[in-house]
């Protein structure tokens, strides 16, 4: 009798356990369930538009972001209260045993997963942040590389020099590489012009070199399904001002103004002038309802003194705004990507988001940056 109470006890105390183990999983799923879900591809292309490439994505589970401090961090609505992605018990979230910490890698978003990488190696985590696990070696050897997660891919460039466009750089390869499976890379495009290029980035079916030559940024188109690579023109603007949607590329020369590319009628148009008493430095930034022109003022460093501009899709001026809460004299902050109704900024990319704009006082008279708190 003894015995059969002790094995009804050992059950008693495993399906506690497993109860207690259970609450522990179903507090974790509450805080990353699926908020919303559109098709698997809006979370997963490539998002061309933001100052910080590569280190923001939105998912059905929320938002996340790469802090130049190689930390990521989580917002379930994206404009409030940005936390390290850890849930380690009594983990300080300021070394590198963090869960949070993923060093210098570009993040991506694909199947329910996040992916990262360490050095050559790629690695996957859960939503969030608990088990981090290898995936694959992409290649053999020290040299770096530079590339981005688009739907499903990652797409890169080896990088002997150290950095892409960095001479030294002798691979002339462009690789694509299946995230979630075992598969090797394969190459997509083998020309002399990859060793060279400055950018590139990815719009569909379809990625875009910038490469810098006597003074100017040529642009070049490959087509991942017709396999052609093409010469577009030797006027373009740097990668941080431009973007590309089916039939045009939009962009925004320094102290020119902006301009429209017809891909298939090859014709540059100035259809905005846009000049600077200041010149300084421009960057435009690109999303479905506006455009964010930031000036960086000369007179003084110029994340310290900078100016956002919002022009409509029809390049009409429709508010501005002075961004004067970068940390410190040598710190770099400012824009970092629209989410929907707020456009974020940070006072210090070594940090997390903290102030946004509400984009429902755009020309109200009553714009201003709102502290996203603790």
């Amino acid at each position: 009798m003894n015995y059969i109470k002790k094995i009804q006890l050992a059950i008693l105390i495993i399906i506690v356990a497993g109860i207690l183990s259970s609450c522990n999983n179903v507090a974790i799923q509450e805080t990353f369930s699926i908020l919303s879900y559109k098709n698997e591809e809006h979370y997963t292309l490539f998002r061309q538009s933001d100052f910080t490439v590569g280190k923001f994505l939105q998912t059905p589970y929320g938002f996340f972001y790469k802090s130049f401090n190689e930390y990521l961090y989580y917002s379930k609505d994206g404009h409030m209260k940005y936390t390290k992605l850890c849930g380690k018990p009594d983990c300080s979230h300021n070394t590198k045993d963090c869960n949070a910490y993923i060093g210098i890698s570009p993040i991506g978003y694909y199947n329910h997963k996040l992916y990262y990488f360490v050095r050559n190696t790629l690695f996957t985590m859960n939503m969030d942040g608990n088990e981090h696990k290898r995936v694959k070696t992409l290649y053999e050897g020290m040299d770096g590389h530079f590339g981005y997660f688009h739907n499903g891919y990652y797409y890169f460039v080896i990088t002997k020099g150290g950095s892409i466009g960095f001479s030294g750089n002798d691979d002339n390869n462009l690789y694509a590489v299946k995230v979630d499976d075992s598969s090797k890379p394969v190459i997509l495009l083998t020309d002399d012009i990859i060793k060279t290029i400055t950018m590139f980035n990815l719009v569909g079916d379809n990625i875009y070199f910038f490469n810098y030559n006597l003074g100017n940024f040529e642009l070049y188109s490959y087509s991942m399904i017709t396999k052609e690579l093409m010469k577009l023109g030797n006027k373009w603007s740097t990668y941080g001002s431009c973007y590309f949607d089916d039939k045009f590329g939009y962009c925004y020369l320094p102290n020119e103004g902006f301009y429209e590319y017809d891909i298939y009628g090859k014709d540059l148009v100035n259809v905005k002038p846009v000049k600077f008493e200041d010149e300084g430095i421009c960057s435009a930034f690109y999303y479905s309802d506006y455009i964010y022109l930031v000036h960086y003022c000369g007179e003084k460093p110029s994340h310290e003194n900078q100016i956002l501009y919002i022009y409509d899709r029809k390049y009409n001026l429709v508010d501005s705004i002075n961004f004067d809460k970068v940390v410190g004299k040598w710190s770099m902050g400012g824009f970092v990507t629209d989410v929907g109704d707020y456009i974020l900024y940070a006072s210090d990319f070594n940090d997390k988001p903290d102030y946004y704009i509400d984009k429902s006082e755009i020309g109200t008279g009553e714009l201003k940056f709102h502290k996203i708190e603790e």
